[in-house]
């Protein structure tokens, strides 16, 4: 198996949710205090430990693309991850987010390193899942630190369960035009905070696109997304 960003081999496996979401979320997580797992096929599956396989893609990745050269990206999310989830008030739907307040001086470079820790997430969900996405324009945003045209993120709130605690991915959707993906969408949920990750051909016109954020965008604000 190859690492799908570099091409040499795939010996890491990258966390479906970030590990610094899963421990400010649930704090340490031990064999008497699991965490519980769920899938389409099987329910309940006790996690014992936050570095648990089963917390992670398959091995799509080698070490070191999914820690030196992703490493910056990674730390970007964390800081964006804490910042919208601590702010003080809460974000809530229609909320316009000033995004130097989590990024003091380096929105522009911080925010491309964002887009490109959730590209590292999308490219492991098309790998893994056979996804008809070229997923070679992933890999080259990644290794020369480049917006992938065609990704958007929108960040929401308002899709947290009411009274328990839960993170997750959800699968990827897809419309397909002769073949190939012309719009595909899935969702990165933190607690009351969720990402929704969409790659979109130059055609598509999607609703959810309507408050999306890119890197090519000049602004130093997001607009908050909500049901």
């Amino acid at each position: 198996m190859k690492c799908w960003i570099c091409g040499d081999e795939a010996n890491s496996g990258e966390h479906l949710i970030k590990a610094s979401d899963l421990k400010s979320m649930f704090g340490h997580v031990t064999q008497k205090s699991p965490l519980f797992f769920h899938t389409d096929q099987k329910r309940n599956q006790p996690i014992g430990g936050i570095k648990s396989d089963k917390l992670k893609y398959q091995a799509r990745l080698c070490a070191r693309c999914n820690n030196e050269r992703t490493q910056q990206h990674d730390r970007a999310w964390e800081s964006l991850s804490k910042y919208l989830r601590e702010r003080q008030p809460p974000i809530k739907p229609g909320m316009l987010v000033r995004l130097d307040r989590a990024f003091p001086g380096s929105v522009s470079k911080s925010m491309l390193a964002v887009h490109l820790y959730f590209l590292k997430l999308f490219g492991c969900l098309i790998a893994e899942n056979n996804i008809p996405i070229h997923i070679d324009q992933f890999s080259q945003s990644i290794l020369h630190g480049v917006p992938h045209p065609r990704v958007w993120l929108a960040f929401w709130t308002g899709l947290q369960h009411p009274n328990i605690k839960h993170a997750g991915c959800s699968q990827v959707e897809t419309a397909q035009l002769g073949g190939r993906v012309a719009f595909a969408s899935w969702f990165y949920v933190i607690d009351k905070l969720a990402v929704n990750v969409m790659y979109a051909e130059p055609s598509e016109h999607r609703r959810g696109l309507v408050h999306a954020w890119h890197p090519s965008h000049v602004g130093k604000h997001v607009r908050i997304c909500g049901q």
